[in-house]
């Protein structure tokens, strides 16, 4: 007990400097933010590191949200996946919500699937993954074809993630190329139109804030920057760090989505690699500063303001700063395990039981 005792005294006192660090670096930015305009190169595409915004007015504008939902389940010699995605559109007049349309439906029917494929567990995690992006991004392309949004939000990042690039020939690279192949029509899509594209990432674990910025500090500021300081960056996450950097209604400057596009195992996969821009924003007094990413074919900077501008409108909540036609689509999308269980005894009772849809035993130990 005693042992236990002095790991938490000692972990607490661990983090507490390290808040404090951050803390105080954070203030450091602000100052040197106001102060100080950056010299613009690949990297830094704004001349300071915080900038102010305002709420957007609401009026004749279209504003779309999609998210999908997924539940799944290992068999002895099969696995099942339900899958769900909806696109939300909120439209206003005058800045009062005027109308809300769904697509496909208002509660779209989750659309089963059957992997019949011996993928182990790590693939059949990652290709449940790749099922799941199919499915969202297929219905954010459907959606802007339907009702040509103003912006999309998806909720999460612009391009594939939980995924690695399989080896060539096998089951789970036929899949992840149709995942690609729906991101690419999607930017194909947003290209022809006057939809903006974004994703929002509500628990961003992304360092790469961090990374420009500790590029910034080395040439801007303090070329011998102080142990203290360097260890701040390279042990905080971007969200932990902005968190004492922004205030409510700030953005931290845009910066590209990888230093090198053409070597990123996913972005290499498109040709539109460059154009992925990200920026931190605090939509709420009091929670942490959500990571958006966009798809900036041209006016970077005009679209990372509008974006912006628009989240603030949308961020009604002082303690959740998620936009709430994202918090829409989520509700709607989302699924329960008795919905994969109902699919499940459907099968059941049309093959009468046999050894692939047997549960696995870790699932049915008797103690």
């Amino acid at each position: 007990m005693k042992d236990i005792i002095e790991i938490t005294e000692s972990l607490a006192k661990i983090v507490n400097e390290m808040e404090n660090q951050r803390k105080k670096f954070g203030q450091y930015l602000r100052d040197v933010s106001s102060l100080t305009n950056l010299t613009l190169s690949d990297e830094v595409l704004e001349e300071k590191i915080i900038i102010p915004i305002q709420r957007a007015e609401l009026d004749n504008i279209k504003i779309a949200g999609v998210d999908g939902g997924m539940v799944k389940k290992s068999f002895q010699g099969l696995d099942l996946i339900l899958l769900r995605a909806i696109g939300v559109v909120f439209s206003y007049q005058n800045n009062k919500l005027s109308s809300v349309d769904y697509y496909p439906d208002a509660i779209p029917q989750p659309e089963p699937k059957t992997i019949l494929d011996p993928f182990n567990d790590l693939e059949f995690e990652v290709n449940s993954n790749i099922e799941r992006q199919i499915k969202e991004i297929s219905t954010a392309r459907e959606t802007i074809e339907k009702f040509e949004p103003d912006v999309l939000f998806l909720n999460g990042s612009v391009i594939p993630q939980y995924t690695f690039v399989p080896s060539k020939g096998s089951s789970l690279h036929v899949n992840y190329k149709r995942m690609i192949d729906a991101y690419q029509k999607l930017f194909e899509v947003v290209k022809g139109r006057k939809t903006i594209l974004a994703g929002a990432t509500e628990d961003s674990r992304g360092t790469r804030f961090c990374e420009v910025l500790n590029d910034i500090m080395l040439t801007h500021f303090n070329p011998h920057m102080e142990p203290e300081t360097k260890l701040t960056l390279l042990r905080s996450r971007d969200s932990n760090l902005l968190n004492y950097t922004l205030n409510h209604g700030e953005r931290s400057l845009m910066f590209p989505y990888s230093k090198n596009p053409t070597k990123h195992p996913i972005l290499r996969e498109f040709s539109e690699r460059k154009k992925i821009m990200c920026f931190y924003i605090k939509t709420a007094e009091l929670d942490t500063p959500i990571r958006i990413e966009f798809f900036a074919d041209k006016g970077m900077i005009d679209k990372a303001n509008f974006i912006s501008s628009i989240l603030l409108s949308l961020s009604v909540h002082s303690g959740y700063g998620t936009p709430s036609v994202i918090i829409e689509a989520d509700q709607r999308a989302k699924l329960e395990e008795r919905d994969l269980e109902l699919f499940y005894h459907d099968v059941i009772n049309k093959t009468g039981n046999p050894a692939s849809l047997l549960e696995q035993r870790r699932t049915k130990r008797p103690f």
